[in-house]
């Protein structure tokens, strides 16, 4: 490796130390709303609701957190004149799922619930606020449960719409 070579290697990788450093710190909140969440599950030609209370910050680092009933979801966003892109991570889709169980296993006592996705849509935004205007989720997956011996399964769906959003910290996009 040259002088020059190893000068802006040391330098790469100390800015590098430096922006995980950075990062650390913590990010700022862009934005941080309330929102209504109302799911329906759909199973078996049968439909049931549910509607929640949830709160969701935007990150200066493209990242957001919501909590969901009492469930936290985390992923990142990306946000553009047309919208705003969500992608759960593993904890987001884990929230998601988690809020999923605490609600059907209520109404479906003894059903052992697995899970096979779990995803936003792109998040619409008013044109002259910038504040979100529509969001849903999609959850899919199947209960069963097992009556004289035999398991029985049935696939199901939760669609959740996001409506009602209120500013409570920061700007809209």
């Amino acid at each position: 490796m040259t002088k020059r070579s190893w000068v802006v290697f040391c330098l790469a990788a100390g800015l590098a130390g430096w922006m995980g450093q950075v990062a650390a710190f913590g990010a700022s909140t862009n934005a941080a709303y309330d929102v209504t969440a109302t799911s329906v599950l759909s199973v078996a030609g049968h439909k049931l609701s549910q509607t929640e209370s949830a709160t969701i910050a935007f990150l200066s680092d493209n990242t957001f957190t919501g909590v969901l009933g009492t469930n936290v979801f985390t992923g990142t966003y990306t946000a553009s004149k047309s919208g705003v892109a969500l992608i759960l991570d593993t904890n987001g889709v884990g929230g998601i799922e988690n809020d999923a169980n605490d609600w059907l296993s209520s109404e479906f006592p003894g059903v052992t619930l697995t899970y096979s996705s779990a995803k936003f849509t792109k998040m619409t935004l008013a044109k002259t606020s910038g504040l979100p205007a529509k969001l849903s989720d999609t959850i899919k997956g199947k209960g069963s449960e097992t009556v004289g011996g035999k398991t029985r399964s049935k696939g199901f769906s939760i669609k959740t719409s996001w409506a009602g959003w209120t500013l409570t910290a920061g700007t809209n996009f």
